[in-house]
């Protein structure tokens, strides 16, 4: 969420560039991913140890997060999880399970050899993993694992080797529009089998409906080893699904809120120009009776985490002109109510907006939304695993007659001069430039053919270790 030194604010009234300054900045690279990518992990209760993953302190966390190519910016705790607000989005520990979300070029899915040496460090075993994103805007600038939804599909299936028994993916909605990328893993393996199968394990993979071929050897023993997901999960049903709005082309007036040279801030900084922009926006009015913990950047964009209870909230805004983005998420079920997710999406008056609820439980429901200005063009409710026990439902809106954005035209163009359509299906080309430029945490560049490379050299080593 950093965007420090995109562009020169002072002589702009609102702190936003013009049309032809935001064309000129997404052709010369200068673009931020919004759209995050998504990692829920469960584990099996810690026979010995009660506060199970909370029992990891801050620094171990941090050293975990290198891998992802992020970083810690803030902590708050409270009696259910531990919030943590990060350079690139967020994470939220609880006992035995962790939410992580991040956005821009970071590297989600390598975190996970080194999260399970700490699930085996207090005795925990997996139970289920699943991993996520929206359509990305710039799909070329993404670094190994993410270069393609394939990329990512085998990657996670190679991390989890000897973890898992299946890992299926599914691609929902338009790849164009309102487009939604899940992995799901099935009938994680028991530990003593574990240990001794360390080449067995399904890759079954589906996409859009259909079986595409492509795994390593299956365990003929898979089914047996399945687990209800009800029965095994160690966390109550109440916090255990997600609901998440991802929004785009946000509204000028909303966008100009979340730079740090807005009027309505009166030249605050740090932490009071962020509860500026909460209460400026409006969003503290739709978290009534929830911790917040915000976050501004400079010279914009905006972060948060809440907690009440064991329910946790989170917002994360990009609001660059071309590229605005905004997305709310918790596992909340009263914010699942039509008045709610009016009201979260009306602060942000989006031009495009997707509704999705990620549950463990067999129905995965969600109203038939009627938002302002919006007409709903996605209505898909899906199994992301074989037995039914892990679905999405997702729901897609548009304003009516809403061009393509900047972001959306160059994007096209680069994957036309790239070659090739890109598409990020499992099993199907995709048009990546490997020569794009890619920016990590600390505003360094380096060639992402470079970071790819490395990743893929890490991926390798890890599994190997493990």
């Amino acid at each position: 969420m950093d965007n420090a030194a995109m562009w020169d604010v002072e002589n702009d009234s609102h702190g936003l560039p013009s049309a032809d300054e935001a064309a000129a900045m997404l052709c010369d690279e200068f673009v931020f991913e919004g759209p995050e990518k998504k990692l829920e992990v469960f584990f099996s209760s810690s026979p010995t140890v009660a506060a199970g993953l909370r029992s990891f302190d801050e620094p171990v966390w941090s050293e975990l997060l290198t891998a992802a190519r992020c970083t810690i910016l803030h902590r708050q705790s409270s009696a259910a999880f531990d919030a943590y607000l990060l350079s690139e989005s967020s994470m939220f520990v609880y006992p035995s399970r962790v939410i992580l979300k991040t956005c821009g070029t970071t590297t989600l899915l390598l975190v996970l050899p080194r999260l399970l040496e700490l699930a085996a460090q207090i005795g925990v075993t997996l139970e289920h993993a699943h991993y996520s994103h929206f359509r990305y805007k710039f799909p070329e600038q993404q670094v190994y694992p993410h270069t393609s939804f394939a990329d990512e599909q085998r990657c996670l299936a190679s991390l989890l080797e000897g973890h898992v028994a299946a890992v299926h993916a599914k691609v929902i909605g338009d790849h164009d529009a309102t487009c939604w990328y899940a992995l799901c893993t099935e009938a994680p393996l028991p530990v003593a089998d574990a240990a001794g199968s360390a080449g067995s394990g399904a890759l079954g993979v589906s996409v859009g409906g259909g079986a595409l071929a492509g795994a390593v050897a299956e365990d003929s023993a898979g089914a047996s080893l399945a687990v209800s997901l009800e029965e095994s999960s160690s966390l109550p049903a109440a916090v255990d699904d997600l609901f998440e709005v991802a929004m785009e082309g946000l509204d000028e007036a909303v966008c100009a809120l979340f730079f740090e040279s807005h009027p309505a801030h009166k030249g605050a900084s740090g932490r009071a120009l962020a509860r500026s922009m909460t209460d400026a926006s409006g969003i503290g009015t739709v978290l009534v009776g929830v911790d917040i913990d915000d976050w501004a950047f400079e010279p914009c964009g905006y972060s948060m985490n809440g907690s009440r209870g064991a329910y946790y909230y989170t917002i994360h805004i990009t609001p660059e002109a071309g590229f605005s983005y905004a997305s709310f998420e918790t596992n909340d079920p009263a914010f699942r109510r039509p008045e709610r997710v009016s009201a979260v999406v009306g602060i942000f008056a989006p031009s495009t907006c997707t509704v999705t609820l990620t549950t463990r439980r067999a129905r995965c429901e969600l109203p038939v939304y009627e938002l302002s200005g919006l007409e709903r063009t996605l209505h898909e409710r899906v199994h992301l695993d074989t037995r039914g026990e892990v679905s999405v439902c997702c729901l897609g809106f548009a304003a009516a007659g809403v061009p393509p954005t900047v972001a959306s035209v160059v994007a096209k163009s680069r994957r036309e001069v790239v070659g090739g359509n890109f598409d990020g299906a499992v099993g199907v080309g995709a048009a990546v430039d490997r020569d794009a430029v890619d920016r990590d945490a600390t505003g360094s560049e380096a060639s992402s053919e470079d970071t790819q490379e490395h990743a893929q050299e890490l991926v390798t080593e890890l599994t190997q270790e493990a």
